[in-house]
């Protein structure tokens, strides 16, 4: 019972290679002193001999399961420390509101759990990664991008680490890499166990959902702040132009009415009236342009649709521009038997005015203005084209957003409203609009309308028999 006792104390301590020499030497111990005859190895009777293999069997089976406690108490214990570890990370990362304060809880995660050193690449605004603290020389940037544009998971194969030598694993959320993160080894060649491929998973996990977090929290506030500086500023917009208006009127009334007092005013002073109703006129279509982007972004466009004829409302628009096109060549071609059309005829006029004023502003009087319609299939397309000097070059879909104007001389007016307009309203109603330069000089504006289907109408019989 010494002998097993001694054996049970080794196994404890030393482990099992330990406890098995202790297991054969208590054996011998036993047969040299206390297995006559003594102080000799040499066994006599059968059943000394059935006493020391059985002995031996319980000496061995203790230091077995006594080694084998000691192996689950120490798993157990690794494991505790490891998902206290995941726990604190996890609880660390819940509160982070910028991806730095990522780098640290990161960095002893893995020291503590890997014997390793972590480094976090994370990309810029750019898309390219870049080290957000101490970068070894052996780091190969150009491999992570590579892993980073890839969404490759095959660090998730057996890991095998090396001294020095960096591994890369993806730093993955639901639906995109947020980044990579890189460990460095300080130890010699070896392969992960199950459970830390499990805690080093689990810690990818966390890391990229709390990257995955911010990215959507950023884009929260990004959008919760255009949309509130887009509200500000279109309250403001329809504030000012509902106040400047009235005072505008006023100077064109007033310009009207110094026509007609006597004496009657010079040639001179007749001109700047002129040119004072002229500025007047731009300067309500501008007001006017505030008010209906206010009213389209409040209202998101809403229409009121009606079968017409696109050459009535062209007409419309002509007439009421007419003003402006004095002194322009206005040429129109609509195709023969042009369907009817399910659109806002306000609306399309307005398309068709804001066109005719661009064309107005950047082309000089003299300029020649076409205007075409034909069928394409499923689609009505209108051509609004001029021969002025043209759009600048790569400036063909800029010129459709919001305050961008096409020619930047200060001399061209307009607040860069009327073609946003203009593809709102064409937009809501299903269709297109493009722009570009013709090949013989000046522009081109292109818009698809929808054909649609007529509606079925029942005749009146009684009315057809009288």
């Amino acid at each position: 019972m010494i002998y097993l006792l001694l054996v049970f104390l080794v196994s404890v301590k030393m482990g099992r290679k330990a406890s098995i020499l202790a297991s054969f030497l208590s054996v011998c111990a036993f047969a040299y002193y206390f297995v006559p005859p003594h102080f000799s190895f040499a066994i006599i009777e059968p059943q000394y001999l059935i006493l020391l293999v059985v002995m031996l069997f319980i000496v061995l089976t203790t230091s077995h399961l006594t080694v084998g406690l000691r192996t689950q108490a120490k798993i157990s214990e690794d494991r505790e420390r490891s998902i206290r570890s995941l726990y604190q990370l996890a609880s660390r990362l819940v509160g982070i509101v910028s991806q730095e304060q990522i780098i640290e809880p990161s960095y002893q995660f893995i020291a503590v759990n890997f014997d390793a050193r972590a480094i976090l690449l994370l990309p810029d605004e750019r898309g390219k990664l870049i080290a957000r603290n101490a970068m070894p020389e052996i780091l190969d940037l150009d491999h992570a991008q590579k892993i980073f544009e890839d969404h490759d998971d095959s660090w998730q194969d057996p890991l095998v680490r090396q001294s020095g030598k960096p591994v890369y694993i993806p730093l993955q959320g639901s639906s995109n890499t947020y980044g990579v993160v890189v460990l460095v080894s300080n130890k010699a060649m070896c392969e992960l166990t199950s459970d830390q491929e499990s805690i080093l998973k689990a810690y990818v996990n966390f890391v990229g959902l709390s990257l995955e977090r911010l990215a959507y929290a950023s884009k929260t506030r990004k959008a919760e702040m255009e949309m509130e500086s887009e509200r500000l500023r279109n309250v403001l917009l329809s504030s000012l132009s509902h106040d400047i208006r009235t005072p505008i009127a006023a100077m064109a009334s007033i310009a009207d009415a110094m026509e007609l007092i006597d004496p009657p005013l010079s040639v001179a002073h007749v001109d700047l009236l002129d040119t004072m109703r002229k500025q007047v006129r731009w300067i309500l279509s501008d007001i006017n342009k505030l008010l209906d982007m206010a009213r389209l972004q409040i209202d998101y466009v809403s229409l009121h649709k009606e079968w017409q004829f696109l050459d009535e409302v062209l007409g419309s628009a002509i007439k009421n521009c007419s003003v402006l096109l004095d002194g322009y060549e206005v040429y129109t071609k609509i195709e023969e038997d042009l369907p009817l059309l399910e659109m806002d005829g306000m609306m399309i006029e307005r398309v068709f005015c804001n066109l005719l004023e661009n064309t107005t502003r950047h082309t000089p009087v003299g300029s020649r203005i076409e205007i075409r319609a034909h069928v394409d299939g499923p689609y009505v397309v209108v051509l609004v084209m001029d021969n002025g000097p043209g759009l600048p070059p790569g400036q063909e879909e800029a010129i459709f957003e919001k305050f961008v104007r096409g020619k930047l001389q200060p001399s061209v007016g307009g607040v860069g409203l009327g073609l946003a307009i203009v593809r709102s309203v064409i937009e809501a109603h299903a269709g297109t609009i493009y722009a570009e330069n013709r090949p013989e000089g000046g522009t081109k504006f292109e818009f698809r309308l929808p054909i649609t289907e007529y509606p079925f109408v029942i005749p009146d019989m009684e009315k057809l028999d009288d």
